[in-house]
């Protein structure tokens, strides 16, 4: 009977445990990362896990980010995008509301690879060096409400992260703020701020000096997120906030200087393996955890880094690869265009056709990865096949080639429109040459028969 109230009492006092999302990933420094960090990533079955990068207003690229959103998407991999401004001097230029318009405009251009679109607002802005040399909770707290706001108007599957904070910071303005403090300005600037963010973006780190372990609490330590999630309850926010920890791990002595009062890569290895097992995959608020950094061996944060000078995975971080992973199903948006069908241009009733229609992949789905099917919506004296992808892939913006058969079923009672469709398509008219005639034809004239024939050549 111990036994039986101590389960209950687990499962009732301590819902966040066991969580079933694929938590792992990385946090990469450029682009062309994702081809080796991926299989890292979504190791040991793993699936969809994910990847935070950092995005600057003088990189806004089209070609660029859609190739790493297409990588993202072929390699399943879930982005989280932090904005950002551009150096300046030694800190990072305050944005203007300009700068704000412009990346959420870039942003929103793109096809991300998931219906969920995460974006951080900006960093650690408890740093002078990380808003225009000074600490400017008013300023930051107008700007980010704006801009979270203006990415929903844009579009409301925008998912939107806080600015993670250093917890870690003193309070000795204008250089650094605590996050006590921070949490407390923002809140009085603007009572309703989180009503606009959907998670919280937290850089629970071991600290001070990052030499802690994994069993140690409290705000400066792995832990970090608890406090800040705690904090903000009694500041009266009283929105359930999912976690992402964006920034975490623990620098070792390796680097471009030997640094003997960091742990060595195996004690990093295994510590960080210890907090993704013990610690963090057991809290269900915990979405996604992505260290710092994967690829960075040159300075200054050459001590975090998960290669070496030779930009070779450090031996005993392969420690990190064999741990078991989970998986995410992420939603992805489905969608479609009709490009062509070809059918006969003679269809006499009760006789079954072989048709063939042309689609443009227009979603964020990848056809043939699942199956791909679109159900007959045919009038009801059409009997159509459904059209569903074969095993060959079909990305977006790619064009698929579906057969199907159909039949007009001879009916004198049905008095309506006779017409081919399927899924969210138009419907394709079939009309009869005349009110007795049993044959019909394509509702179309002879000059779109035409075009639709010459734009054949080029699809």
């Amino acid at each position: 009977m111990f036994f039986i109230f101590l389960i209950i009492f687990t499962l009732l006092f301590n819902s966040h445990i066991l969580a079933s999302d694929n938590i792992f990933g990385l946090h990469l420094s450029q682009t062309e990362d994702i081809h080796q960090s991926y299989s890292i990533i979504n190791s040991q079955n793993g699936d969809w896990g994910w990847a935070t990068l950092v995005i600057k207003n003088d990189q806004l690229d089209f070609n660029t980010w859609q190739n790493f959103f297409d990588n993202c998407r072929k390699y399943h991999i879930i982005p989280i995008i932090r904005i950002a401004t551009i150096g300046e001097k030694d800190y990072w230029k305050v944005p203007e509301y300009s700068d704000i318009d412009k990346m959420v405009s870039f942003l929103n251009s793109l096809n991300w690879p998931t219906k969920q679109q995460h974006i951080i607002l900006f960093n650690e802005v408890n740093h002078g060096n990380e808003w225009g040399g000074a600490v400017n909770i008013k300023d930051f707290t107008e700007k980010s409400f704006y801009a979270a706001k203006k990415f929903k108007e844009a579009n409301p599957n925008f998912f939107i992260l806080s600015s993670a904070l250093d917890l870690a910071a003193p309070e000795n303005p204008p250089k650094f703020k605590s996050a006590e403090n921070v949490y407390q300005e923002i809140l009085s600037f603007n009572p309703n701020y989180f009503d606009q963010i959907d998670a919280l973006a937290s850089h629970s780190y071991p600290n001070h000096g990052f030499i802690g372990t994994p069993n140690d609490t409290g705000r400066h330590s792995i832990h970090g997120y608890l406090w800040e999630l705690e904090f903000l309850k009694k500041l009266g926010v009283k929105k359930e906030l999912p976690v992402f920890i964006t920034e975490t791990g623990w620098p070792h002595r390796e680097g471009v200087k030997s640094q003997n009062n960091f742990y060595t890569t195996k004690t990093t290895a295994s510590f960080l393996a210890e907090s993704i097992t013990d610690i963090w995959s057991k809290d269900s608020r915990i979405k996604a955890v992505t260290p710092f950094i994967y690829n960075y061996c040159q300075e200054p944060f050459d001590h975090f880094s998960w290669l070496d000078q030779n930009e070779k995975l450090f031996p005993e971080y392969q420690k990190l690869i064999d741990l078991p992973k989970k998986k995410n199903e992420p939603e992805q948006i489905v969608s479609y265009k009709l490009e062509k069908i070809n059918i006969p241009f003679l269809i006499f009733e009760n006789k079954e056709y072989s048709g063939e229609i042309i689609l443009k992949n227009t979603g964020q789905s990848i056809w043939g990865e699942k199956n791909f099917c679109l159900p007959s919506k045919s009038s009801l004296n059409v009997t159509t096949s459904e059209i569903c992808s074969d095993n060959n892939l079909t990305y977006p913006g790619q064009y698929k080639f579906f057969s199907f058969k159909f039949t007009v079923n001879k009916n004198a009672n049905y008095k309506d429109k006779t017409y081919l469709s399927w899924g969210d398509l138009n419907n394709i008219e079939i009309k009869k040459f005349s009110k007795e005639s049993t044959l019909y034809h394509p509702q179309e004239n002879f000059f779109e028969r035409i075009l639709n024939s010459f734009k054949s050549f080029f699809i």
